[in-house]
């Protein structure tokens, strides 16, 4: 009876010992809801299979109980009748016999005791097991809460919009800030001209003060021979008093200080006249030198880096000196000069290289106006290819030089442009 059940209990082991979830196909993408039932759904299967396995190892327990009380009986039964048999004078092969189902019955025993050894184990993984799963349905619970309380919380696709317009500002703000920078520069420049511009007004106020001082000295002097023949004139007319008697006399003296008198007085005037015109004159050519510093262009630069370029604008853009130049962050971005004020500049390019029939051209506003060649050879040695031109520019006329084919550039002050206005 025992074998019956024990064997019924083996089967039902082997049939639904590892049925842990139920396989169902489903189409689409599952909510947070539908995972949360099925969760509940395994949990509570998983309860009623663990009551069952415990009401089959009672069972079990049980069964084996009874069949351990059977097997001792029935071994008390044989040891009572191997006795009557040794009584009886039972013959050798009865006794063998019973030996030999005494040890076949005691080999059953252990491979029953093996048995539910194993079963036990089994019975303990499946238990582990029950429990993990219910570890892993609490995490479930618990995810579900944190799923349910972040339910406000914006899409991704939001978030990552918000970054990439973050990197946007952020790409922004450096390109503000490089043109910040360049303002700088720029103001560094116009303050260091008004610097100079400053010193040399100096100089000339300094000029004009003493010219000043010197027509004061010479105003000074001027009212002190006027007070001198204002003193004569009166000697003379205390002596025409005096002396009537000279009277014809004192006459050609009166004369003749009249004359004196109006020719000193020409020579003031005339002296202030030209102190005048020699003080408008200063002033004239100071302010021909300001309006000559304020016209005065004139930029060195080179190559920040040295590279192979192919068909493209050399870039000039480590700018050594400048002035009267205000869109110098342009002119490093793009490579183009662009005139500011009209008149008559020189153009001079040295650029050097190693490369096999290299050369360069210089443009105007996208015309062609000068092909240099820096060399024709068959080594690798560098060569320096330079030329010098003059052309009138007009207002937002652009000039810049242009790489044809492909070869190398030195930087720094291997490779230079100038540009200078002259008039």
């Amino acid at each position: 009876m025992a074998t019956k059940y024990f064997s019924l209990f083996l089967v039902f082991l082997s049939a639904h010992g590892f049925l842990l979830d139920k396989t169902q196909s489903t189409s689409g993408q599952s909510g947070t809801s539908n995972q949360y039932v099925t969760a509940s759904e395994f949990f509570d299967e998983t309860k009623a299979r663990h009551l069952e396995d415990q009401q089959l190892r009672r069972y079990v327990d049980k069964a084996l109980a009874v069949l351990t009380s059977q097997l001792e009986h029935k071994f008390d039964a044989l040891d009572q009748k191997f006795l009557r048999g040794e009584n009886q004078s039972v013959s050798i092969q009865v006794y063998e016999s019973l030996e030999q189902k005494y040890t076949d019955l005691e080999r059953k025993y252990t491979d029953l005791e093996h048995k539910y050894k194993s079963v036990n184990n089994e019975f303990k993984v499946i238990k582990s097991h029950f429990w993990s799963v219910q570890n892993k349905t609490s995490e479930n619970r618990n995810d579900i809460h944190m799923l349910k309380q972040l339910g406000n919380i914006k899409p991704l696709q939001e978030i990552q919009t918000l970054q990439q317009d973050l990197k946007s500002v952020s790409a922004q703000t450096h390109s503000l800030t490089v043109n910040e920078r360049a303002r700088r520069q720029d103001f560094l420049a116009l303050y260091n001209i008004t610097i100079n511009q400053k010193s040399a007004l100096s100089v000339l106020n300094a000029t004009s003060r003493e010219q000043l001082m010197k027509l004061r000295e010479l105003e000074t002097n001027n009212s002190k021979q006027l007070l001198r023949l204002g003193q004569f004139e009166t000697n003379t007319s205390k002596q025409l008093l005096r002396l009537g008697e000279l009277e014809t006399n004192t006459s050609k003296q009166l004369l003749r200080l009249e004359q004196n008198h109006n020719s000193t007085t020409a020579g003031i005037i005339s002296k202030m006249e030209e102190m005048e015109k020699q003080e408008n004159k200063t002033m004239s050519v100071i302010q021909k030198q300001t309006n000559e510093n304020a016209e005065r262009v004139a930029m060195t630069a080179h190559p920040s880096t040295g590279a192979t370029i192919t068909n493209t604008i050399i870039k000039f853009d480590d700018v050594k000196f400048s002035m009267g130049i205000t869109n110098l962050s342009a002119y490093k971005t793009s490579g183009k000069f662009t005139c500011e004020q009209e008149g008559l500049y020189i153009i001079s390019a040295s650029v050097m290289s190693y490369t096999n029939s290299a050369h360069y051209y210089i443009i105007l506003n996208g015309n062609n106006i000068s092909l240099t060649y820096i060399g024709s050879h068959s080594s690798t040695y560098e060569h320096t290819g330079a030329v010098t031109i003059t052309r009138k520019l007009n207002p937002n006329d652009k000039v810049w030089l242009y790489a044809g084919g492909s070869w190398y550039i030195f930087d720094s002050l291997y490779s230079k442009l100038t540009i200078i206005k002259i008039k």
